[in-house]
This record gives C-alpha cells, sequence and structure tokens, in this order.
C-alpha cells in the first residue's frame, strides 16, 4: 500500500473515530517515509483522542522539528500550536518557535543574523521493523512512539535562503510567541467557506497548506478570481478598517489555516504595544501592491515608479456615511480606494437626489475638482467602511507635474465622468401621444 493510500485510509478511520486503527496506520506510513508529516501529525492527533496527550506532544514537536528542518516554517508552526492546546508550558514547543522565528528573520534587511539554538537531543531512532498495521494496545503504543518521536533524516535548508513567514516574521520573537499561543488552527475541508463575501469579520487567516479559490459575486453570479495557496494572508484589511470582505474564500481540498482574531491581537498588544502598528503597516503594504497591481491609473506608470507615487498617499480609514466630497465644496485631495466602497451622487435640480456610481477597488475620486479648479460636481460618501489612500491637494498637482501620464489618465476620466453626469440629469424626452397610436394596417 502506497503512502498515499495509508494516509487516505487512516482519514477514513479517523472519519469513523477508529482512532486505535487510525494510529496504526499513521505510524506505518511514518515507518516506511519519515518525511511524512502529515501522518506524523495524523498520527499525534490520534494519540491525543486515545489520551496519550504527553506522546502526543512529543510526536507533534518530532513533526515541528522535521517541518523547520526542510524549511516549512507555517507547518511546523501548525505542529508545534496543536501540542501547546495540550500542554501550553511545554518549554521544547516554545524553543522550536524561537528557532521557527529565527529561521524566517536571521537573513532580513537590517536585523542582525541571530544563530538559532541547537535542536534538543532525540531518545528515539525509529528503527521498529515491525508492520505496525498488526499491533494493537500498549504494544502499538509503544512501538507507535519509537517511530513518531525519531528526527526525520532527511532535508536541509539552505542556509542563505530566507523561506516566507507572512506577518509573523515582523513581529518580534516574545510577541510571535505569544501570538501563536492564542490564535487558532483549523483544518477545512474541500468547498467549505472560510470567508465569505460581505459578511462582517474581524479574523485575519493565513493559509498553511492546501488550496483555497477566491471568487466574487458579479452580475449575479460567482465569478472566480484565483486561487490562494499555503503562505496566503486574507482578511487583515476587514480586520483593520472593519470593511465587510470583498470576496468569498472557499477551500478547494483539505486546507489548514491560522484564524487570528482581534481578540487575539488585542491581548497580545497588551504586552506588546507595537503589534497593532505591525499589523497596520502590513495590510497596508498589501493593499498598496493590490492597487498597483490593479488600479488602472497605476497601469499608466512603468512598474518601477509605481511603488514611489504610491508613497506620496497617505492611508485614511472612512466610517459609514462619511463624506469625501461634498457637491459645491473644494475637494481636499484625491482619494483611491483601497477596500469598501464609495457612492457618487448629485442634487438633481428637479429635487432630489441621482446615484451616479459607486467606486471600489482601484478608483479614485475628486479629480474633477482638483483638476479644473472647480468645486466638486458631486457627493462622495462611504457606504460602509473602507480603506483609502488619499493625496492632499498641494501634493496632487505636484504628482501630476511628476507624473504626465497620471495627468492625461485623469483628464479622460474626468472628461467621461462630467459626460455621465451630465447624461443623468438631462429630462426624459417627452413623446407626443399622437406617435403611440398604430395606423389600423398596422394594428
Amino acid at each position: 500500500m502506497s503512502e498515499s493510500s495509508l494516509r487516505e485510509l487512516g482519514m477514513d478511520l479517523i472519519e469513523e473515530r477508529q482512532f486505535e486503527r487510525a494510529l496504526a496506520v499513521f505510524a506505518e506510513a511514518v515507518r516506511r517515509v519519515p518525511a511524512d508529516h502529515r501522518s506524523r501529525m495524523m498520527a499525534a492527533r490520534c494519540l491525543a483522542e486515545l489520551g496519550e496527550r504527553e506522546r502526543a506532544v512529543t510526536s507533534y514537536h518530532a513533526c515541528a522539528e522535521g517541518l523547520l528542518r526542510r524549511d516549512y516554517l507555517l507547518s511546523a508552526m501548525a505542529a508545534c500550536k496543536q501540542a501547546l492546546d495540550l500542554a501550553p508550558n511545554e518549554r521544547r514547543l516554545k524553543d522550536t518557535l524561537i528557532r521557527v522565528h529565527s529561521r524566517a528573520v536571521r537573513s532580513a534587511p537590517g536585523r542582525a543574523a541571530v544563530p538559532p539554538p541547537l535542536p534538543p537531543e532525540t531518545l528515539y531512532d525509529g528503527k521498529v521493523e515491525t508492520d505496525l498495521m498488526g499491533l494493537v494496545g500498549e504494544e502499538l503504543s509503544n512501538r507507535a512512539i519509537e517511530v513518531l518521536a525519531a528526527p526525520d533524516p532527511g532535508g536541509s535548508a539552505d542556509p542563505n535562503s530566507r523561506p516566507p513567514l507572512p506577518l509573523f516574521a515582523d513581529l518580534d520573537r516574545e510577541a510571535f510567541i505569544d501570538l501563536v499561543g492564542r490564535m487558532a488552527w483549523r483544518r477545512v475541508r474541500p468547498e467549505e467557506v472560510v470567508s465569505r463575501e460581505g459578511e462582517p469579520t474581524d479574523h485575519l487567516y493565513v493559509l498553511v497548506a492546501g488550496k483555497a479559490e477566491v471568487t466574487r459575486q458579479m452580475d449575479g453570479e460567482a465569478r472566480t478570481l484565483g486561487f490562494l495557496g499555503g503562505g496566503s494572508i486574507f482578511g487583515e484589511i476587514a480586520l483593520l478598517t472593519g470593511a465587510t470582505p470583498t470576496a468569498t474564500v472557499a477551500a478547494v481540498s483539505d486546507t489548514e489555516v491560522f484564524e487570528i482574531r482581534r481578540e487575539h491581537l488585542n491581548a497580545v498588544a497588551k504586552t506588546h504595544p507595537a503589534v497593532p502598528q505591525i499589523l497596520a503597516d502590513f495590510a497596508q503594504q498589501r493593499m498598496a501592491r493590490n492597487l498597483m497591481a490593479t488600479s488602472p491609473m497605476f497601469q499608466t506608470l512603468p512598474e518601477s515608479e509605481r511603488g514611489a507615487m504610491l508613497q506620496r498617499f497617505a492611508f485614511r480609514a472612512l466610517q459609514p456615511n462619511e463624506k469625501v466630497l461634498v457637491e459645491g465644496e473644494h475637494s481636499p485631495g484625491l482619494f483611491l480606494v483601497l477596500a469598501g466602497e464609495l457612492v457618487v451622487q448629485k442634487e438633481d435640480p428637479a429635487g432630489g437626489t441621482v446615484t451616479l456610481g459607486v467606486l471600489r477597488e482601484g478608483d479614485v475620486a475628486g479629480e474633477i475638482s482638483l483638476l479644473s479648479g472647480l468645486r466638486a460636481s458631486a457627493t462622495v460618501a462611504a457606504t460602509r467602511k473602507t480603506a483609502a489612500a488619499f493625496l492632499e491637494r498641494n501634493a496632487f498637482h505636484e504628482l501630476v507635474r511628476t507624473f504626465p501620464h497620471i495627468r492625461t489618465y485623469l483628464e479622460q476620466l474626468s472628461e467621461r465622468r462630467l459626460k455621465q453626469i451630465g447624461e443623468a440629469l438631462r429630462p426624459l424626452e417627452i413623446i407626443d401621444a399622437d406617435e403611440l397610436v398604430l395606423e389600423p394596417e398596422a394594428a
């Protein structure tokens, strides 16, 4: 039976809550292939379910060390996290997390190289000759732990590379360990929704392993925007700004995620006050990258110049119904929507208000007043919590002098919008009643 077949059999047994048989299958998979850390992790879960908490922790720890050796840092953290849920004060787990953190940050620009501490001595060599699937009870448990606690002899991290550890590597060591201890880890089944478009959430998600699909409702149907793999982060903008998610994320295959709630960050921030700003900086950088990749305004510039242009903007968190432009008043500056949405409305001379459109990610507001020097031609307000990049009036004029392509784009956009405003306010044509009378021959 192949490695993957053994795993599938073990998963079926777990579904049936036959944890002892599942333990035998997963431990046998590891005996045959010590690098099968997925089976090692599942075997640790079986030990926990069978009440063998100490052995489960030992197995999770060996799994984490093997994953760290191969530079699978998020998965190593996942193994440590599950073990910490069983033994929150286990020192060896925190030592491994310190080594995970050191591995991620020691090559970071501006940080001193910190050699990680040596891994602990191992008590087991894993040299078990017996097929574990024929064992039960104490004999199975004793042989299984010899296999599961033995180190993975393969794999070797490249000391010159810096493996990705998004967000976590930006935290200092103690804040990192504190957050890992508080956040949640969970497995997501295929087609299960992790985050749903339009539903309020206070979660940030880190995809540890697996694959997820990102979709958005367009013209009444869900359209695929892309796929996320291990190491992807989503939800940070909603967590930071309070804006609801603009897309749905659902698992495509068996997927593992870390869940970081606002309460987790608040608790960590009590001891580590820099954490909220680190999250804000991280989220703003992510929004900036997304904006530069998707906003039509940025597409007019060479990629090498986009970062310098965006640095001129300041981050603004807008509350529901907050007005960024008021019809009849000068625009304070240019707004770029990062997340959320703005509604554009104009007073109708015939009475009432006309909605001219909705601005979403990548759209701009305020350019007509800035370019013409006239007062704003419409009122623009946030429909919900919205994140925006803002460039004040004087800085805007400097921007368009420095980047003439931007001026050309905004002038063309302004022209189109003024035309739309005129059409929206044009009175309906009066049709002569005689034109609606059909001739008898045509009836």
